[in-house]
């Protein structure tokens, strides 16, 4: 009965273990991008996209602090509440990034972005999931603030 109780307990410990390795991996430890700005920007094919820049304090217009995340949206515009935006293979919808700093950026290999409220050249908020090269997960909650800057695609 003793060692049955041991091989228990022994079983027990290493399924927690690996329970909380398994979470350390999926949500590291790091700043929360909580906090950005969203303008009006340019597609690569120089067609109308819209870009957000996820910081970890209240950013202002023309001046995001490092690091942030920036969110390009080209497909599916305009944006609406409710919409959901993915990312990933083979998809021309957007990109999102994670960036150290401006031209240090390491791109996501898929992404989810939801749009929990959204108010047309006023504000955003919702929330976020980026899968990065290695399993990486970023994801969190954002709320935005619309910056109205002029932009001429093409």
């Amino acid at each position: 009965m003793r060692v049955r109780t041991q091989f228990t307990v022994a079983v027990f410990a290493l399924v927690t273990m690996a329970l909380a390795t398994m979470a350390a991996i999926a949500t590291p430890a790091g700043p929360s991008f909580s906090y950005g700005t969203m303008q009006n920007s340019c597609a690569p094919w120089d067609g109308p996209a819209i870009e957000m820049r996820l910081t970890t304090e209240p950013a202002q217009c023309k001046r995001v602090t490092e690091p942030y995340i920036a969110i390009d949206i080209w497909r599916g515009l305009p944006i609406h509440e409710g919409q959901v935006v993915k990312f990933g293979a083979g998809s021309d919808a957007g990109s999102a990034a994670r960036c150290a700093k401006e031209g240090d950026c390491k791109l996501a290999q898929s992404a989810t972005i939801v749009f929990d409220k959204y108010q047309g050249h006023s504000s955003a908020a919702g929330h976020y999931d980026l899968q990065f090269k290695g399993g990486e997960i970023v994801k969190g909650t954002f709320e935005v603030k619309w910056c109205e800057e002029r932009v001429f695609c093409g």
